[in-house]
């Protein structure tokens, strides 16, 4: 992998991982002290992460970490939808045995992870953040449709990336322990509880098509309705 390639690998990890904050400056000299490269391999990684809309461009100004706000958000949840129920419909319809499989492996594997507390990043949660995503990659893996797929995996990382700045932003904590926090933790725990993702499992194996659309998308509308509450506006 070229020096480029590895630049671009790490600091779009460390973007939507929200290590570089959201509209905060990325700083030449910084990048080069923590990424150990010089100026040329930053100069061709910025660009290609300019394109994917995680980083922006100034004039006189230079590069900054691309914002989020709560518009964005609710854009890229539109998103989501739309192609997640089109490739789970295609998936009900033409995925076999090891397709079933799959989803009961990852589902397994997501059931051993306690889901993650709100305004706190803990080792557990990163494992739970994997686990969660690999289980909904093997719902929509039997799409036979790459485009789509590409689409989908753009959004993700773009919700990814909005996710981490809301859930665990640092007003969020107060947000929770105000008065509609009761409210929003309980929504917290039914987007991310493991019922409704058992529930989803089941319609798809059963290939209960109406049941497994409406239950993804109340899932996407129960994280929405979390956003709503602890993001920006």
């Amino acid at each position: 992998m070229s020096q480029a390639s590895t630049v671009y690998t790490l600091l779009r990890r460390a973007i939507l991982d929200c290590e570089f904050e959201p509209g905060s400056p990325l700083v030449v000299s910084s990048l080069k002290a923590r990424f150990g490269f010089g100026w040329t391999p930053l100069r061709e990684a910025l660009p290609r992460l300019e394109t994917e809309q995680l980083v922006r461009f100034e004039a006189n100004k230079g590069y900054r970490v691309a914002p989020v706000s709560l518009a964005g958000l609710k854009d890229l949840q539109t998103a989501r939808a739309a192609l997640e129920t089109t490739l789970l419909e295609r998936s009900i319809e033409r995925g076999a045995d090891d397709w079933e499989a799959g989803i009961v492996a990852a589902h397994h594997l997501l059931a051993q992870s306690p889901a993650p507390p709100a305004g706190l990043i803990v080792p557990e949660s990163l494992i739970w953040e994997g686990r969660h995503r690999a289980f909904h990659t093997a719902l929509l893996s039997a799409a036979d449709a790459p485009w789509l797929e590409h689409l989908s995996l753009q959004t993700a990382d773009q919700l990814h990336r909005h996710h981490r700045f809301m859930l665990y932003g640092p007003d969020v904590e107060e947000k929770l322990n105000g008065p509609s926090g009761k409210a929003l933790r309980a929504t917290f725990d039914r987007s991310l509880g493991l019922s409704h993702h058992t529930a989803l499992m089941e319609a798809t194996i059963d290939r209960d098509l109406p049941l497994a659309r409406d239950l993804l998308q109340d899932h996407i509308g129960f994280s929405m309705a979390v956003y709503e509450g602890l993001g920006p506006r």
